[in-house]
C-alpha cells in the first residue's frame, strides 16, 4: 500500500505524525521539514501492513542548540554518543542534538535551558526534561499526591 505524500506528491509517503493534527501521510523529507520546531511530535511508519514507532532522530532530525536558536551555528558540537534524552508529556524521547561550541557560546546547560530544558546535571548533561513536564509533575503530586515513580513510568508506556 503506497500513498503520495501529502506535500511533495512523492509516491513514498510511509509517515504520519500522532501530534499533528492531521491524518496525512509525508515522505521522509517533508516530515522533516514539517517538524522543524515540532522536535517532540511522535511519528510513525507504515510498513508490513501497519503502523510501526519511528522518531524524528531516525528520520535524520537533529536539534541544534545555543544561545540564539534563529542563527546558524557554524561549529556544532553532538551530544555524547550522539543521543541524548529528552522527558516530555507525551513521553521519553532519544533525539540527535547538538550543542553549540562557537568560542562565545553559552555552557550546555544554560542552552538547554534556554530551549525550556531543564538538565539533569550541569555538567555533560545527557538528560533533560521539558519544562512542560515538570509543570504536569507538579499539578499532579499537589493534586493526586502520586510518587514521582509512578508518573515516570506513566511517561516510559
Amino acid at each position: 500500500m503506497h500513498h503520495a505524500c501529502h506535500v511533495c506528491g512523492d509516491s513514498d509517503a510511509p509517515y504520519c505524525c500522532e501530534d499533528c493534527f492531521s491524518v496525512n501521510l509525508f515522505c521522509c523529507s517533508c516530515m522533516i521539514t514539517l517538524h522543524q520546531n515540532l522536535l517532540l511530535h511522535r511519528v510513525k511508519k507504515w510498513q508490513d501492513g501497519y503502523f510501526h514507532s519511528a522518531t524524528l532522530k531516525q528520520l535524520g532530525l537533529c536539534i541544534q542548540l545555543g544561545d540564539h536558536a534563529e542563527q546558524l551555528c557554524h561549529n556544532p558540537k553532538p551530544a555524547r554518543n550522539n543521543n541524548f534524552v529528552i522527558i516530555d508529556v507525551h513521553g521519553i524521547h532519544k533525539v540527535a542534538l547538538d550543542f553549540c561550541d562557537c568560542t562565545n557560546a553559552s555552557s550546555h546547560y544554560r542552552q538547554l535551558l534556554h530551549r525550556q530544558l531543564y538538565p539533569a546535571t550541569s555538567t555533560d548533561p545527557r538528560t533533560a526534561a521539558t519544562f512542560a513536564v515538570l509543570e504536569h509533575f507538579h499539578l499532579l503530586s499537589f493534586e493526586s499526591k502520586g510518587p514521582a515513580y509512578e508518573f515516570y513510568h506513566s511517561l516510559a508506556c
